[in-house]
């Protein structure tokens, strides 16, 4: 009976694998006949030698940063300390008031987006349990 063979080293390689031999242990044959190249494999003996040393090369880890836990209320995160999002909802904090009008006019003074403010400040009344109208501050 003929071993079978395969098209490419790969299959052969894979049908190995399949056969329960570990892929360091496959060892793929060559058989030519004419122009026809075909793959096959055998099992590998054993290694009897013991197993070299592994020699890591990679840095160690550093100790991970603390994660800083975001306040949540009505399915809202408060942004982060730092950005120009924490900064809208410090200027909506001082002016509790305010209306979409007043953020998007204090927007260009500190530099701000104005569309990304308006967006903030729906955020910061949901955050807040805000909903529905308010009266416009006198």
């Amino acid at each position: 009976m003929e071993a079978k063979t395969y098209t490419n080293r790969t299959n052969a390689r894979r049908a190995g694998v399949a056969a329960g031999v570990p892929s360091e242990l496959v060892e793929i044959t060559v058989h030519k006949n004419g122009d026809e190249v075909r793959f096959g494999w055998k099992q590998k003996d054993a290694p009897a030698a013991e197993p070299a040393p592994v020699v890591t090369t990679s840095k160690p880890k550093k100790a991970a940063a603390p994660k800083v836990q975001q306040e949540e209320r009505n399915g809202v995160k408060r942004p982060k300390d730092g950005g120009a999002c924490a900064a809208v909802w410090a200027w909506l904090d001082a002016h509790p008031g305010a209306t979409v009008k007043d953020v998007r006019e204090a927007a260009p003074e500190h530099g701000w987006n104005a569309s990304n403010c308006q967006i903030e400040f729906y955020a910061w009344r949901k955050f807040n349990g805000i909903s529905g109208r308010t009266k416009a501050a006198a």
